[in-house]
């Protein structure tokens, strides 16, 4: 009696009768990636499933791609572990205020950290990144 339970859930599992569309279209997955790799148009392999029994549309059948691949990247992928963390070498309070030595001595702090900024954005006639000349431009406006 088992055995004849265990076949008849095995042809259920294997036959279209009792199964979803979606579920059918995983079985030939591999099938119609490659023939969308190739080329073909979408609508051309939904023509060729509809004559293979499926009713679905061309909306259901790009979402139940979008889906099955989505599945598919959650199955394949490893998990992700974060990285471990380690804390910084400790900075000595002398490093965190010096300013490389170029010219900056007599400045006080304000105008050394505006020069260490212009090092990166530049000035007003002549900036230095593209975010830096839609600020000066839109001034000018």
């Amino acid at each position: 009696m088992q055995n004849n339970v265990a076949e008849v859930l095995l042809a259920m599992a294997k036959g279209d009768k009792n199964r979803s569309e979606t579920a059918r279209l995983r079985d030939v997955f591999a099938e119609i990636e490659a023939a969308l790799n190739a080329g073909v148009r979408r609508s051309a392999i939904l023509e060729a499933l509809h004559g293979q029994g499926f009713t679905m549309t061309l909306k259901s059948f790009e979402s139940a791609l979008y889906r099955i691949r989505k599945q598919g990247s959650k199955i394949d992928s490893p998990p992700v572990v974060p990285p471990a963390v380690s804390s910084p070498p400790p900075v000595s309070p002398e490093a965190v205020n010096t300013i490389p030595a170029d010219n900056s001595v007599g400045l006080d702090k304000k105008q050394q950290r505006e020069k260490l900024a212009d090092q990166y954005v530049g000035d007003k006639t002549t900036p230095k990144n593209t975010i830096a000349s839609r600020i000066i431009n839109q001034e000018k406006k």
